[in-house]
């Protein structure tokens, strides 16, 4: 692959950063774009461009002028559905737009996992699986997410599209994902034990977006090569001294509290927890293939990289 520009959305958060780090590594000019210019801090760097100002701004598209993809990463994790509609749906439909008048050909969106409507235990998620088939029913988050998507792809005109939708993202000073269960102090319930946690290294979400933007056009499952269960994640951290103490919860209890319930706190709607804790595999081979994703080594040799015990709690 020969040097590339880039056009990074939301450079400055946490997978954005490392989607930048991995471009200047592999040679690339990167633009670096953030909506508020919070940690754009290469400004010295060779080859980089920082840029700051909404998505929804007429002089966007020159700013993308000249490159070759655009990274979009930027985005939300928690926020009202407003919030939600204006920075994960419409921001969405604006880089797309900006960058099919900029004739940039390639737009790689930072998707997620959460898209996806597990409705049996057992089973294994793949590209092919089918996705949330009520999102009223889900969280507003995993409704921003299929609703941008859906609007990137309306708004595509010709560009290229790839999405690459991100398993739980974790790495130094980010370990915790609501797939795991509660926490509260020292606690940890454990909700569940089978199944797979859909998780993404860091570092491998800044690769393959970076390796996306030369790769094939699709839809990829973006996924470490060794996902532990609940009870082997759990394991893992606490050797850092977090948690002391783990309560073990089976899903179906809760499953059976709560019934079709739509409303109230997240795991106690069905559709949220059966996502989140039902247990399921997960499949992310198609993108090693098709992205030329490098070999990690196994789930515990991450872990034991990241600072402990301080930095595990809460991220």
């Amino acid at each position: 692959m020969g040097a590339l520009k880039l056009f990074i959305t939301g450079a400055g958060s946490y997978v954005g950063l490392a989607a930048a780090e991995a471009a200047m590594r592999a040679g690339h000019a990167v633009v670096v774009h953030s909506r508020y210019g919070h940690r754009l801090h290469w400004p010295d760097a060779p080859g980089v461009t920082p840029v700051t100002g909404p998505l929804d701004e007429p002089d966007l598209a020159p700013q993308m002028a000249g490159c070759d993809a655009v990274l979009h990463i930027a985005g939300r994790m928690a926020g009202t559905e407003a919030e939600f509609t204006r920075d994960v749906v419409e921001a969405s439909r604006a880089v797309m737009r900006a960058a099919h008048a900029a004739g940039v050909p390639r737009v790689v969106l930072a998707g997620s996992v959460s898209v996806y409507g597990p409705d049996r235990a057992g089973t294994v998620i793949d590209e092919t699986s089918p996705l949330a088939p009520r999102p009223e029913e889900r969280d507003a988050y995993t409704r921003a997410k299929l609703a941008q998507e859906r609007a990137m792809q309306d708004e595509a005109q010709g560009t290229g599209l790839t999405i690459l939708r991100l398993g739980a993202i974790w790495g130094p000073g980010r370990l915790w994902n609501a797939h795991i269960g509660l926490a509260r102090g020292p606690v940890v319930i454990r909700i569940g034990r089978e199944g797979q946690i859909p998780l993404c290294e860091i570092d491998r979400a800044g690769e393959a977006l970076v390796k996306a933007a030369s790769a094939p056009a699709g839809i990829y499952n973006i996924l470490d090569d060794d996902l532990p269960d609940r009870l082997r994640f759990l394991n893992a951290l606490s050797a850092g001294g977090w948690p002391r103490l783990v309560l073990p919860l089976s899903w179906r209890i809760l499953d059976r509290i709560a019934g079709n319930r739509r409303g109230g706190p997240g795991l106690l709607r069905r559709a949220v927890l059966r996502a989140r804790m039902m247990p399921v595999g997960w499949d992310g081979q198609r993108a090693v293939a098709a992205l030329g994703l490098d070999p990690q080594h196994p789930f515990e040799t991450l872990m034991d990289l990241f600072p402990s015990p301080s930095n595990r709690r809460n991220c």
